[in-house]
């Protein structure tokens, strides 16, 4: 039996990785008796130096393999883009097919014009130097992910894609309603179903909802997201009242008034393995 786990958006940037948090994976994966870790996405923004050395050592203790979220692409060409979509691998009795995907503000009932200054004006999209409309690049997406579908047809496969493929994990909130229109495209699903792909696991949206089936389809979401978002930090804040005095639900706000804390920090290193495996979808192959 092998086991295989997936995780997205760590992150490892913006998060302030470091030895710790790399030995508490990399401890937590050797617990888990994981043999192939995918990353689905999302790793940090400097894929060369440090996207990459963080793969060279986790490597050390198990087989990883990833494809690309919006902000791996940071320093990428699009040539290096294309060559890392679509990545086959062979994993116990099963294949993985990890892809990148893409949106193309279908998710938005919004005018095109004003998705296109919103992105220009808010999203960290508009940093990349992607060679074509982001609707003509979910088009070839899809259009290669139909071709790769029917050559694995008879297949045990595992799709790992970085956005999101299903209306169901779209943002609800008012305020961020609008980004729906960088999430993803109903249209992969759509794929699926017609393929009779049974398990898809992606990122991005950085919530986590769990393993929800859709149509035949089950979708598995455990983004870590960033360390603001995550459920240790949320925790440590509600236990200590003090530190919220305002009540606030702003999680930036909530973070930047313990992230300096001792007493944070250590609460932090007690739970980041259990922080780690809750964001983690396991298979046993």
């Amino acid at each position: 039996m092998t086991k295989l786990a997936i995780m997205s958006d760590l992150h490892i940037d913006l998060n302030h990785f470091g030895d710790f948090e790399i030995q508490t994976i990399k401890q937590l994966l050797q617990t888990q008796k994981i043999d192939h870790l995918h990353l689905a996405g999302d790793i940090s923004n400097h894929f060369y130096s440090q996207t990459l050395p963080f793969v060279k050592e986790l490597e050390k203790d198990v087989k990883v393999t990833y494809n690309l979220g919006n902000h791996d692409m940071l320093d990428l060409e699009e040539k290096q883009i294309q060559t890392l979509d679509f990545q086959t691998h062979e994993i116990g009795e099963a294949s993985l097919l990890a892809l990148h995907a893409w949106y193309d503000y279908s998710f938005s009932s919004q005018d095109p014009a004003k998705i296109e200054r919103l992105k220009k004006t808010f999203w960290f999209d508009r940093r990349l130097q992607r060679l074509q409309d982001d609707p003509v690049i979910v088009q070839e997406s899809l259009e290669k992910l139909h071709q790769t579908l029917t050559t694995l047809e008879n297949q045990k496969l595992i799709v790992a894609m970085h956005f999101v493929p299903h209306q169901r994990f779209l943002m609800t909130h008012p305020r961020f309603a609008p980004f729906n229109a960088f999430l993803g495209s109903q249209k992969f699903h759509d794929l699926f179903v017609q393929h009779q792909i049974k398990d898809v696991a992606f990122g991005h949206a950085h919530r986590s909802f769990g393993d929800v089936s859709l149509d035949g389809v089950t979708y598995h979401s455990r983004p870590l997201g960033y360390i603001r978002e995550w459920n240790l930090t949320i925790d440590f804040v509600n236990q200590h009242p003090e530190y919220n005095p305002t009540g606030s639900w702003n999680l930036s706000r909530r973070y930047n008034a313990i992230k300096h804390l001792k007493e944070f920090q250590d609460y932090k290193n007690r739970h980041l393995s259990k922080e780690f495996l809750n964001s983690m979808t396991i298979f046993e192959l």
